[in-house]
């Protein structure tokens, strides 16, 4: 049988549909030139990167496809951010080189560097990059971090409807302080609103205000942070109800993004956590828990005649953790902040400090996480933690805030 290639085809119906229209045999001959000039230059293209979408989550990234008719192919892979990732040279089979798991190569890039939203660029080449050359293509996409298995494909409204974050609600403590990172878009409005739930005299109040950044807008695609202390939210709110007042819960609102957080004395004087949650940014969860301190020391013994000697010892200290009943959304929290890299707890000498990478960070060694359906069974989790620095922490002797009055030293 003989075998009719593919811009065989395409010429013989190019000039039997040129002259059945009645052109003329210049006309007819022009425009085969001109349909077969494009035809050709797209056709003998020698190397063809597959087409993505133009922005996706990070664990929708899936094998990449490369056509080519060549015996071999030098694929460079490299983000906006962190440069190059990936230089290889790679040899087709059957006309094709597939790369699989790159999703892992790209969040490996950026987890480290807090990253969160970044362009990845593909090169492909045979032996010199030519942008003019035929064996040449280049390719690439926006991602933004994401290491679960999120089931959706049309992303984009979830960004703008959600905060970069599991829990649409927790609770705080009094004197907490919470980051609500967003992904805005190009020219997006990014400032917020508080409503305020409070208790004046035994009697139950709301008020609502405005944050700052008002008429803000982005200046392009990316994450913007709000970070929300409850004491200035307290503050305001007595500001516009004119008395002081004990603040229950609020709600943050940003376009149609909202969280919402209660109040719980219980957690006053606790320690947080703060951690990058699945989407690479700031996250934090307060845990209602016991807490015991474990101390192991570790030393060798000599012996010298009569006499033995201690040496080599190394102390090590850490705190175990057992939760109360959580919620659903905290518990959420609590599984991320186990499989996160970065996970820190505030200074005690800072405690209001609002700067993730001031805070000092800890290792997460043990856990232990029970959640039930069972409405009858709470949900509790239970780990160890200790801080990244080896020496043992000695807690600050001096305290914050537990006077009220200043020391009158005449006895009476």
């Amino acid at each position: 049988m003989r075998r009719t290639s593919f811009l065989t085809v395409w010429k013989n119906k190019f000039s039997k549909r040129s002259a059945s229209l009645g052109g003329s045999p210049h006309r007819v001959a022009a425009f085969r030139v001109f349909c077969f000039g494009d035809l050709h230059a797209y056709l003998c293209r020698m190397i063809k990167i597959q087409n993505f979408r133009a922005m996706m989550l990070s664990c929708h990234i899936g094998t990449i496809s490369i056509l080519t008719d060549k015996e071999y192919i030098d694929v460079n892979i490299s983000t906006s951010q962190t440069g190059n990732l990936l230089s290889e040279r790679y040899y087709a089979t059957d006309g094709r080189v597939t790369l699989y798991d790159l999703r892992s190569l790209v969040e490996q890039a950026m987890r480290p560097h807090g990253i969160v939203v970044t362009n990845v660029w593909f090169e492909v080449y045979v032996d010199t990059p030519d942008e003019h050359s035929d064996d040449y293509d280049r390719a690439g996409f926006m991602v933004v971090y994401c290491d679960r298995d999120i089931d959706i494909y049309d992303f984009e409204p979830l960004l703008k409807s959600h905060f970069l974050t599991a829990a649409a609600s927790r609770r705080v403590a009094p004197e907490s302080f919470v980051f609500l990172p967003f992904f805005t878009f190009n020219g997006e409005l990014v400032n917020y609103e508080i409503f305020v739930d409070y208790v004046l005299k035994g009697a139950s109040g709301h008020c609502w205000f405005a944050g700052p950044y008002q008429q803000s807008t982005a200046s392009s695609d990316g994450v913007w942070t709000h970070t929300i202390f409850c004491k200035e939210i307290q503050r305001q709110a007595e500001d516009m109800v004119g008395a002081e007042i004990e603040l229950t819960a609020f709600t943050v609102r940003v376009g149609d993004r909202a969280a919402s957080f209660f109040i719980d004395k219980s957690l006053s004087g606790t320690r947080p956590f703060y951690f990058r949650n699945c989407f690479n940014v700031p996250d934090n969860l307060f845990v209602p828990a016991v807490t015991t301190a474990k101390t192991k020391v570790d030393r060798s013994l000599a012996v010298l005649g009569s006499v033995s000697q201690f040496y080599d010892a190394s102390c090590e200290q850490t705190y175990e953790v057992q939760s109360a009943g959580l919620t659903a959304d905290e518990c959420s929290l609590a599984e991320q902040m186990f499989c996160s890299d970065d996970v820190r707890t505030p200074y005690e000498s800072a405690p209001d400090d609002g700067d993730f990478d001031a805070l000092r960070p800890v290792l997460i060694t043990d856990t232990t996480s029970e959640i039930a359906d069972d409405p009858e069974k709470p949900n509790t989790v239970k780990f160890a933690w200790r801080y990244a620095e080896n020496r043992i922490a000695q807690r600050n002797p001096l305290g914050v805030g537990i006077f009220t009055e200043p020391y009158d030293y005449t006895f009476r």
